[in-house]
């Protein structure tokens, strides 16, 4: 029989840190400016034209209002289309292609050696 096992706050801090990609935390429309805003957890607000984003070219403004956030800050949902984004593709779309994993491994390995005291010194042969 499995064992449901509980992560305590130490756990679940470290798998939140584990994330490579940026997460959406708050969507919004702004009737204003007709752009679809997204707050992310980088401390980032991306305003885009959602117009902009493929598939929505033929939607009308009263379609991006009541946008939410689901899937753990992965997906856009716009309730009024019954459509669901992706949002680390919608920020590849404007942003252009992104590896965010390898990005975050590159960083990692910084630190670490920043840890150890920077880049190891290269051996230079006699």
């Amino acid at each position: 029989m499995a064992e449901l096992l509980v992560p305590d706050e130490k756990a679940f801090a470290r798998a939140k840190r584990k994330t490579t990609t940026p997460r959406a935390l708050e969507a919004r429309f702004d009737k204003r400016t007709r752009r679809l805003k997204l707050r992310l957890d980088t401390g980032l607000d991306v305003m885009f034209d959602p117009r902009d984003a493929h598939g929505l070219e033929k939607a009308r403004e009263e379609d991006f209002v009541g946008a939410v956030i689901e899937g753990g800050g992965t997906v856009l949902h716009l309730p009024r289309l019954d459509a669901d984004f992706s949002v680390a593709r919608l920020l590849e779309g404007f942003l252009g292609p992104m590896d965010w994993t390898r990005a975050e491994a590159r960083a990692a390995a910084s630190r670490r050696n920043g840890l150890k005291g920077g880049r190891p010194r290269k051996v230079v042969a006699a």
